[in-house]
């Protein structure tokens, strides 16, 4: 193999590398979504999200691996397999991006939605099941304070500021607890999403050096049947 072959072949190995440590690095925040979850008594799409990074960081890993390997032996149907498996992770991530930013109503958006309308429910028949919510977030009701009123509830101490309404307006919190809850999990998401993205584009190179390696690795044998020929 020339030169630029090899050079292709080195920047390859480089590439999956990188991808091995952030495919590590997604399954440890994956873990740490999962703890900080259980921790904070939050299950509402925390732990939708933390099993879906995990997954991720397993699967980037997984390729990138074989990557490697299909580098180092420079190996042409593995070369392909892998084009074809980058190409279809960049595919992946980009839907979970979606998923991630609450663009679709199965993902982790739909999770935060089920999980509130659950806890509602709870709390129209038994005060205080939001209780923990409104005062981790200092927010109230579901989608603003009003949904007390609606259910005809009084709006409990959860809602105050220091947990005493005192019959003052201004201490009852306002914005409701599922804005709140989607905030809070977008800044945590934040770092993911930035690692995503430069994962994605990463890929999207290994994608083209591991189909320049599969090319040059196709034509040295096409050569070298040649002149056997």
């Amino acid at each position: 193999m020339g030169l630029g072959a090899t050079t292709v072949k080195h920047v390859l190995l480089l590439l999956n590398f990188v991808f091995s440590v952030l495919g590590l690095a997604l399954i440890a925040f994956g873990i740490f979504f999962l703890i900080s979850a259980a921790e904070n008594a939050v299950s509402i799409g925390e732990n939708v999200a933390g099993g879906l990074i995990i997954g991720l960081g397993v699967v980037i890993l997984i390729i990138a691996i074989f990557g490697c390997l299909a580098a180092i032996h420079e190996a042409p149907v593995r070369l392909l397999i892998y084009v074809i498996a980058v190409v279809l992770l960049i595919l992946s991530q980009l839907l979970f991006l979606s998923m991630a930013s609450h663009g679709t109503k199965d993902g982790i958006s739909g999770s935060i939605n089920e999980g509130f309308d659950r806890l509602w429910q709870l709390e129209r028949n038994e005060t205080g099941a939001l209780g923990f919510y409104e005062s981790w977030l200092q927010c109230c009701g579901v989608n603003s304070s009003e949904d007390y009123w609606i259910i005809h509830h009084g709006i409990p101490s959860s809602c105050c500021v220091d947990n005493k309404c005192l019959d003052q307006p201004y201490r009852v919190f306002k914005p409701g607890c599922k804005a709140e809850f989607v905030k809070y999990l977008d800044d945590k998401l934040l770092v993911f999403k930035i690692v995503c993205w430069l994962l994605v584009i990463g890929e999207a190179v290994g994608a083209v050096f591991g189909w320049l390696l599969y090319s040059s690795v196709k034509n040295q044998s096409r050569r070298n049947n040649a002149v056997w020929m």
